[in-house]
């Protein structure tokens, strides 16, 4: 799979699986559906250069010295130092995702503060589209939002040709900005093994991922082969699309077909140069508006766009497709479908050391069972077509049967003799031949002592631990910016009530008074006063 798949690597080291605490190293690539697959891993001691080197040169040495063309990793100082050493002519490029997440987290006040300032550092660092644009740009942000003396940017600034996207868009990084794809497989792993697991567990999992990246594989070329797509506009250009790629990259390559009734055209010198830009109401919607200059050859039926995108993705770009509609052009040249993303051709692919079909060369006998089930599977589908492809099968059988009778005996005497002469011993060794080839059998290491107490889970960032923490809120109104002890809602309804009950108290003593000077049944009383007075007068 390396032989086909191999231009493009994605490298990561930051997941640790297993009970030594030893960083877990996949080299992942893409397939030709847009997939990932497992070249080969490696649970490496350390991350220093010289383990990177020793890592990278056995690398090389088990696939038959053919270096990758691009590789994409974290940012680790010792694998930078060892890839120039291993692959020189490899082109290096830093996992995007990782270094905007660490300028957010270096520089949250300096996001906060300023209301356009993500929006516009996201934009140039996604949408630039030449050196030049991003390099006017940047110094241009630095000054408008007042952030020079902000240490990350500065840093960013001098590491621009490390990760910013426009600076790698002449090479090949199919549908890739970050280390995404290692960190999937990475997931793979850590869904099925735990940290108590012993590397030879460990093993037997990735020989089960292969199997099933494998048969993930075979599973997609049979779609390929065997089913019709889904249409958008039936048109000439999509029907000639869908039978030269591989079905998931027809999909890709749909959407940019789609994309091209959101686009204008304008004609800078006829035949030779054109501008392509969004509708009003998608520009609207950009922080910056763009126009793609795409540069026409007739003759030679020649395009090529300013945002690089057939360079870097290997599928021609929405704004070709544009001008191709411009020009009436009704097929796009067979040129612009790389081999890359076709059907595979059902020829075998040969081993380099043994000149043998290279999936037999596998060294589970699982994963042989299989290889050979499919293709005897073929075999016996086509010799059963007619009776002397059928007579000749079955003859042909019959000799290979005695010949694998005859090397199974050759075996067996092989190990009575290995076990006669060697020591009496119940126990199962710990070195000698692998029964599947691979070499020594393998032994546990020793565990990797880290620096201060071990961790009982992955390391979090500061972003994440600061995000997992719960707010503080009010249980009586749900507001994020107070508790219930501060909450307005209580202050308000306290006083609100305080107002009614000084209202019914005021209104129940006028209640009161008038009462009191109402006469009652037209009659009025003597006051004592009165009384005393009369009597005395009679008196």
């Amino acid at each position: 799979m390396y032989d086909l798949y191999g231009d493009c690597l994605s490298f990561d080291t930051t997941f640790k699986t297993n009970r030594y605490n030893l960083p877990f190293a996949p080299f992942v690539g893409i397939t030709g559906h847009s997939q990932n697959c497992l070249f080969a891993c490696s649970i490496i001691q350390n991350e220093s250069t010289d383990t990177f080197k020793w890592l990278f040169e056995t690398f090389l040495h088990c696939m038959g010295g053919k270096s990758p063309v691009t590789i994409i990793t974290d940012e680790g100082a010792g694998m930078k130092s060892a890839i120039p050493m291993v692959f020189p002519n490899c082109v290096h490029r830093r996992c995007l995702f990782h270094i905007k997440k660490k300028s957010e987290e270096k520089c949250p006040r300096t996001f906060a503060a300023h209301e356009n300032l993500h929006a516009d550092f996201s934009d140039i660092i996604h949408n630039s589209l030449t050196e030049g644009e991003f390099e006017m740009l940047w110094p241009d942000m630095i000054q408008r939002y007042g952030i020079q003396k902000i240490s990350y940017f500065n840093i960013m600034w001098k590491k621009r040709r490390r990760f910013v996207p426009v600076y790698f868009k002449k090479n090949f990084f199919p549908f890739i900005h970050s280390t995404a794809r290692s960190e999937g497989t990475n997931a793979i792993f850590k869904d099925n093994i735990t940290s108590t697991h012993s590397v030879i567990c460990f093993l037997e999992e990735y020989e089960r991922i292969s199997h099933n990246i494998q048969d993930n594989e075979r599973e997609q070329d049979s779609i390929t082969r065997t089913t019709k797509p889904t249409f958008w506009s039936h048109s000439e250009l999509e029907y000639q699309a869908a039978s030269m790629y591989n079905r998931k990259i027809f999909y890709r390559f749909q959407k940019q077909l789609k994309f091209v009734v959101n686009l204008h055209v304008e004609e800078v010198v006829r035949n030779v140069r054109y501008e392509v830009y969004k509708t009003e109401m998608l520009a609207a919607k950009d922080f910056r508006q763009r126009r793609f200059v795409v540069d026409v050859n007739i003759q030679n039926q020649e395009f090529s766009c300013i945002c690089g995108k057939f360079l870097k993705d290997g599928i021609v770009c929405s704004h070709v497709l544009r001008v191709l509609s411009h020009l009436n052009m009704s097929k796009l040249p067979e040129k612009y479908y790389i081999d890359r993303w076709r059907p595979k051709d059902t020829k075998d692919i040969r081993d380099r050391r043994f000149n043998v079909p290279a999936e037999l060369t596998a060294g589970s006998q699982h994963l042989r069972y299989t290889l050979l089930s499919n293709r005897l599977n073929d075999m016996a589908s086509d010799g059963a077509s007619t009776n002397r492809k059928y007579l000749y099968v079955v003859g042909e059988s019959e000799r290979v049967q005695q010949r694998l009778d005859e090397m199974t005996k050759e075996d067996k005497a092989a190990e009575a003799e290995k076990t006669s002469v060697g020591p009496k011993n119940s126990e199962v060794p710990l070195t000698g031949p692998h029964p599947d080839g691979y070499g020594d059998n393998l032994q546990n290491p020793d565990v990797a002592i880290s620096k201060g107490r071990p961790q009982s889970g992955r390391y979090k960032t500061f972003m994440e631990t600061l995000r997992a923490k719960p707010k503080i809120h009010c249980s009586r109104c749900g507001s994020e910016t107070h508790n219930i002890s501060t909450c307005i809602v209580i202050a308000d309804n306290v006083a609100k009530a305080q107002r009614q009950k000084s209202t019914q108290k005021r209104a129940s003593g006028s209640m009161t008074a008038a009462k009191t000077d109402k006469p009652s049944g037209g009659r009025t009383k003597k006051s004592k006063t009165q009384s005393t007075t009369t009597t005395g007068d009679r008196d």
